[in-house]
């Protein structure tokens, strides 16, 4: 089937790599060895004790001859006495790879795959277009159990499903044509293989890390909730991306500027009768995101909707059980904050005219649904 969205093309200067590095000093040492990732062409791993270039060629390129080749690309002196800690580089082209796939694991409203509703449980593949509308949202689980959430208003394509063979590892592309996707990138601290967001104008690498990417009409957002990034933009010259640090760039992937996350907004309560969200404004926040969730995590969304201050009136919700609802600022750029929640019992559902104001009772009251 033919994607109805263009393969973004990824060389020339034109192009911004994102790259997230992060830095072996905030590691736990239990955490020191691992596969941290992709970057360029290059699969990275940092070495562990007693590693040598014929055991990691084995491991991730199933052919042990392949260690000469090892040893010429990272001018390693001795194969069979690596630095601790030295970060290789192994050659995408040498690792085998096999088919992979996305789990879907929760639908709110309506998501499509090809133009086909989505439900939970579905597989997909590589070359599928997704899509949320403006009342939908879903969350995919990949093969090595990274989270992929896509808020409402969401295109996105499946460019890349692959898994590095014998490993775990996954091969992971995806190119954003419009909307939102939110990542938790190997939860289970297992490394990375290769997992990378596309945008028209970017490209951002990840390894073991929690990240948003933003795309619209005025370019893209990039914001890094654990971890460190490293940005090359169309100037060539590199910048770095700390921790709750945030970066706008411009459709044709010129770098607007890097700001600090807005912190967390405060105060955040719900009205007596769970309709109405108010919180404390936070300085400099242009506009705020309010999203209900059925989990602590955020992955399961209920509902999603930007607002210019406090005072919100919540999208209804059915669903039983906990909600958790997530407030974030916004800053001049678009670059989002950090996320404040509150944990209620149930959201209950208001009734509400055609027009969508509530319907009140004689006591003037909202009229709940049980």
């Amino acid at each position: 089937m033919t994607s109805p969205f263009p393969a973004f093309p990824v060389p020339g200067a034109r192009i911004l790599a994102l790259t997230l590095l992060t830095a072996a000093c905030l590691l736990p040492a239990a955490s020191q060895a691992r596969a941290l990732g992709a970057q360029g062409n290059d699969f990275l791993y940092q070495v562990e004790p007693d590693d040598t270039l014929e055991q990691l060629a084995r491991r991730y390129t199933l052919q042990a001859g392949h260690w000469p080749a090892l040893q010429r690309l990272n001018q390693v002196d001795d194969p069979y006495r690596l630095p601790i800690g030295k970060v290789l580089r192994i050659p995408l082209s040498l690792i085998p790879e096999q088919p992979a796939t996305a789990a879907v694991i929760h639908v709110s409203g309506r998501v499509t795959a090809d133009g086909r509703p989505v439900q939970p449980g579905d597989i997909l593949r590589t070359g599928q277009a997704l899509r949320s509308a403006e009342d939908g949202s879903a969350t995919l689980q990949l093969e090595d159990r990274s989270l992929l959430t896509l808020p409402s208003g969401t295109s996105l394509l499946l460019r890349r499903l692959k898994s590095f063979r014998g490993t775990g590892l996954t091969d992971t592309q995806i190119d954003i044509d419009q909307g939102t996707l939110e990542s938790t990138v190997a939860p289970e601290d297992t490394g990375v293989g290769r997992f990378e967001v596309r945008t028209p104008a970017t490209v951002t690498g990840v390894r073991g890390t929690r990240l948003r990417v933003h795309a619209d009409a005025s370019g893209s957002r990039h914001e890094v909730l654990h971890g460190r990034a490293a940005i090359e933009g169309t100037d060539r010259a590199e910048r770095r991306l700390d921790l709750d640090r945030g970066a706008a760039y411009d459709t044709q992937g010129a770098f607007l500027g890097a700001h600090l996350l807005l912190p967390a907004p405060l105060d955040l309560a719900l009205s007596p009768d769970g309709t109405r969200l108010d919180f404390t404004p936070v300085p400099q926040a242009a506009a705020y995101t309010i999203r209900v969730a059925l989990d602590a995590e955020g992955t399961r969304l209920a509902s999603s909707q930007q607002a210019s201050g406090p005072g919100v009136r919540l999208a209804a919700s059915g669903n039983p059980g906990p909600h958790y609802i997530f407030v974030r600022g916004i800053d001049a750029l678009g670059i989002e904050g950090r996320d404040a929640v509150l944990v209620v019992d149930a959201l209950r559902l208001t009734l509400t005219t055609r027009d969508g104001a509530p319907v009140l009772s004689a006591g003037g009251t909202s009229v709940m649904l049980d």
